[in-house]
């Protein structure tokens, strides 16, 4: 049992006046794992009643059990505990989502302990479970995971876009005996790009390109897909004038013109107050006599300046922000 079913139980147990009291001086998401639990117990039989209590040193009736009371049970204690209005909408969150659901009961987990548990399984199965969490976290268990798997988990997280409920039902199966059930019949939106994105803008540097290096390998048109995703042209232009100078100097005026035909006014701008009066004038004229060009052309100009950009992040010349601290020139 987790520990939410065997509060359920001992607080049933006591009654629902000793639970509101109980209640009055918890978190809010305590509240609702108790609760959900004791709204699905059933009935307890009285072997199980006697383990929970005598774990709490209590001493028991010899009463045969009791059924859970369900909803309205948990709607009278949590309306006596916090008050009618909130309890109300912990009852519609309660109603919405399943608190066993498998980011639930992982959320509360250490990411170390998570990267252990998952490290023996099949990317995939790794890739299903940990697209399901919150980016941070997913990147902090990747971050544990064995090297040479987590490049493989990356690829499969990008990979996945809808799961069966045949498919969750057989990880569920997997991981039953460590983990309570995954629940849900839907399909779910786990993963993708941008989830592997999401991902990455917390991962530290040195992790980032450690896995963005084995990608190139392993899967390169998927590398370049991420690498696109996580710094785009325009976040060029969110740094200070001086990384932007600094950068500016590395690209040439065609690539630069080219690469500048779709963007905003704001970004031209911010281009023109840093280089020179006499280059701005130079690209002025030529995006007024440009005629129409490819998009495919303009982004892969954008992308050859992304790449400048990144190298120079690697070696030191700018500091790209995005996981705290300020745009400076190093």
């Amino acid at each position: 049992m987790t520990g939410a079913e065997k509060a359920a139980i001992l607080l049933l147990y006591v009654g629902s006046e000793a639970t509101s009291k109980v209640f009055s001086h918890l978190e809010d998401n305590d509240i609702k794992k108790i609760s959900q639990s004791m709204a699905n117990l059933g009935h307890v039989p009285m072997t199980v009643i006697q383990d929970v209590v005598n774990e709490f040193n209590v001493i028991t009736s010899p009463d045969a059990g009791f059924f859970a009371q369900g909803d309205e049970y948990v709607r009278k204690v949590l309306e006596k505990a916090l008050g009618p209005q909130k309890a109300e909408l912990l009852l519609q969150e309660l109603h919405t989502a399943n608190i066993g659901d498998i980011e639930d009961i992982l959320g509360s987990m250490d990411a170390k302990t998570i990267a252990n548990f998952l490290s023996q399984e099949h990317p995939q199965t790794i890739a299903v479970i940990v697209a399901k969490l919150r980016p941070k976290q997913t990147s902090e268990i990747i971050s544990h995971l064995p090297v040479d798997l987590q490049a493989e988990v990356v690829i499969r997280i990008a990979d996945v876009d809808q799961v069966s409920p045949e498919v969750l039902n057989d990880i569920d199966d997997v991981i039953r005996r460590e983990l309570t059930s995954m629940g849900g019949v839907q399909r779910f939106k786990v993963g993708g790009v941008e989830k592997v994105v999401e991902m990455f803008n917390h991962l530290e540097r040195s992790k980032e390109k450690h896995i963005l290096d084995k990608l190139d390998v392993m899967n390169p048109p998927l590398a370049e897909v991420i690498r696109k995703h996580l710094f785009t042209f325009e976040d060029i232009f969110k740094l200070d004038d001086r990384s932007i100078q600094a950068i500016m100097r590395e690209i040439s005026n065609d690539t630069l013109t080219l690469a500048m035909k779709a963007s905003t006014e704001e970004v031209k701008e911010k281009v023109f107050r840093n280089i020179s009066s006499r280059a701005a004038e130079m690209i002025k004229e030529d995006l007024e006599v440009m005629g129409p060009v490819r998009l495919s052309d303009v982004e892969k100009a954008q992308s050859e300046i992304i790449k400048i950009v990144r190298k120079m992040e690697e070696d030191g010349k700018v500091v790209i922000a995005g996981r705290g601290g300020d745009d400076v020139l190093v």
